[in-house]
């Protein structure tokens, strides 16, 4: 049995990963995968919302209510509609193409069949935090996919041996249609796949085919959309545009998500301390950017740029904050970042030498940066305020409609800056486009005048108690340095 698993696995890695990734969803579902009510994802807002799409489009209905994501995920669910989950076949499937995506790469970087095979799992399914959102509905699954295999195809055309132009152009702007951020990753990949044919070789050609696979993909979704939405943004494209980018902050952004979210979101706590790994990661791409050569580095490269381009748009996004990383999975906005992480720990493992250790000890010294926060004088911009808790559970708080006038006008949470409930009988406000100015007064009932996107917080949850409120404490960021905060004992706090 085991000489005929293993058999499987090296003749048909692809075919194996769909059949086990399909008994794993049978083990963890279990007969709540047929019943009526379905798996323990479908009283979720996004699921729900994806459920309700692919059952308006197996019903060829277009009505703009009915169609709340970007279309293409819930398109893919339509045809398994009826079923409870019907999205399940779907992952399945996205997990075997971003596997078979994923191997093509590592077989380019000089890992071996049953090393990729290994790596994918150790990084999907291996820890059931991760592994539970390639079987509940995210569009990131099949992003994800189509990612791996635009990063394959990639490197086909890098190591000259690229035949389907078309198809490299449509997956990218596939992948950009499903996940709009996804941008970022084809405005990277494209011109490394392109270099080779189209720059060095002239083979304008493959540029005219590249461009008409993507137009074609753009121009059928144009068509759907249109047909749905007629000539406005989606609601969906209009709360994104309100919640928006705020690049002014990022390192900051980037060391709550990833290093140590307290004292600004108490109780939290990084991916870097869930996941120390990584830190091999990132060490094993900047030492390999440096070891190889040819094909093999200008991959490596395209893949690592790619990564740090959707992480600067990921890190920049506002609606992007510590408190859902876990608590509400968007963790899941990273996963297909994942395997290319095992990845480069392999590469940091097989190639490990001085250069290796030097970059990695480069590495832990820069993570010893740390954002604290200091008491804020009363004229001096505050990154965060505290206010006294109402006497309101602590989702309610976190997702009421609520506003901050200051100085220079007011903000609204969720959308531009983020209050929560903390241990001490506080809420706390936390800034994300500007600073707070001076002069605060929270506003619990958002004041008449003040608009809200659909969808944006609660609509339906009012705070208790007397409003306006003044801060009670206000704190600005520090830029220090001091023993890393995600290494045990955690001196940042647990």
């Amino acid at each position: 049995m085991i000489a005929w698993v293993r058999r499987e696995f090296a003749e048909h890695p692809v075919r194996s990963m769909a059949a086990l990734v399909a008994l794993y969803t049978l083990a963890v579902v279990n007969l709540k995968l047929f019943a009526p009510g379905g798996p323990w994802w479908r009283g979720w807002g996004d699921q729900k919302h994806y459920l309700e799409s692919a059952r308006a489009f197996m019903a060829f209905d277009l009505d703009p209510a009915r169609h709340w994501y970007p279309l293409p995920y819930a398109l893919s669910g339509a045809p398994f509609a009826w079923m409870p989950a019907p999205f399940v076949p779907i992952n399945i499937a996205c997990f075997a193409l971003a596997f078979a995506g994923f191997r093509r790469v590592c077989l380019r970087l000089g890992v071996g069949n049953g090393a990729a095979i290994l790596l994918f799992l150790a990084t999907t399914l291996l820890d059931w935090r991760i592994g539970k959102l390639w079987i509940e509905p995210w569009s990131t699954t099949l992003s994800a996919a189509l990612v791996w295999l635009a990063l394959a195809e990639a490197g086909d055309w890098m190591a000259g041996e690229g035949r389907r132009p078309w198809l490299l152009g449509a997956l990218l702007m596939l992948a950009a249609m499903v996940r709009p951020a996804d941008v970022a990753i084809g405005a990277v990949v494209a011109p490394f796949a392109l270099w080779r044919p189209v720059v060095r070789e002239r083979r304008i050609r493959v540029l005219l085919k590249a461009a008409g696979g993507a137009l074609g993909v753009l121009a059928a979704y144009a068509l759907l959309y249109l047909a749905i939405y007629g000539w406005r943004w989606s609601d969906y494209v209009m709360l994104s545009r309100a919640y928006g980018f705020s690049f002014g902050d990022l390192g900051w952004s980037a060391f709550v998500l990833l290093v140590q979210p307290g004292p600004w979101f108490p109780g939290e706590h990084g991916i870097l301390r869930d996941m120390p790994w990584l830190i091999f990661a990132l060490a094993g791409l900047i030492a390999g950017a440096f070891a190889l050569r040819g094909t093999p580095r200008a991959l490596l490269l395209c893949l690592g740029m790619a990564g740090l381009a959707y992480c600067t748009l990921l890190f920049a996004y506002v609606d992007l904050v510590p408190t859902g990383l876990w608590r509400f999975n968007n963790i899941h906005y990273f996963k297909w970042l994942f395997p290319m992480a095992g990845l480069m720990t392999w590469l940091f493992l097989r190639q490990f030498d001085r250069r290796s250790a030097v970059v990695l000890a480069a590495l832990l010294l820069l993570s010893g940066l740390r954002y604290e926060a200091v008491p804020a004088a009363p004229g001096e911009p505050a990154k965060a305020l505290a206010f006294e808790a109402p006497d309101a559970p602590w989702l309610d708080i976190y997702w009421a409609r609520s506003v901050i006038a200051d100085l220079k006008g007011v903000q609204r949470s969720p959308l531009d800056y983020h209050q929560l409930a903390v241990a001490d009988g506080r809420v706390m406000a936390v800034a994300f486009k500007r600073d707070f100015a001076g002069d605060e007064r929270w506003h619990g009932v958002t004041p008449p005048g003040i608009d809200f996107p659909k969808s944006a917080g609660r609509l339906d949850v009012t705070l208790p108690g007397a409003w306006p409120r003044t801060p009670v404490a206000r704190y600005a960021t520090r830029l220090t340095y001091g023993y890393p905060c995600w290494l045990p004992p955690f001196p940042c706090g647990k």
